[in-house]
């Protein structure tokens, strides 16, 4: 059995760390961005998701566009934790698009399933009801 505080393990544990960093880098470093008719650009190099992170309000559709020269997809990380998915595109062709029309409000982090480093941010809010001040 390894100690704990083994040389190795300290190596294998900052490892993971380091790869965390590079997976989840570009969701906290891009500005937030709120949109009323939002469309997510697929792009080549970083952040590959413009905005990378994005709120819209509930009942908001959302287009994903293929700018790159090669096919993508966008997957909710829930795909792989639960029996029912949040969205999954299937492949997007380049020049093609994905258009989201319907999530329940809550936080939906996502990546690409055919590059899992491309990561992105997608945040669904419901409307503030209307202010009763008079």
């Amino acid at each position: 059995m390894t100690p704990l505080c083994s040389s190795k393990t300290f190596f294998q544990i900052s490892q993971l760390l380091c790869y965390m960093v590079i997976l989840l880098y570009p969701i906290f470093t891009q500005p937030i961005l709120w949109a009323s008719s939002p469309q997510i650009t697929i792009q080549a190099e970083p952040p590959f998701f413009s905005p990378n992170h994005l709120m819209i309000r509930l009942d908001t559709a959302l287009t994903w566009e293929n700018h790159t020269r090669e096919a993508h997809s966008i997957v909710a990380d829930d795909c792989q934790s639960r029996s029912q998915c949040s969205f999954d595109s299937g492949v997007i062709r380049p020049d093609h698009q994905f258009v989201l029309t319907r999530l329940s409000p809550g936080r939906y982090p996502y990546h690409c399933g055919l590059h899992p480093f491309m990561r992105g941010l997608l945040t669904i809010h419901t409307p503030h009801p209307p202010s009763s001040d008079i």
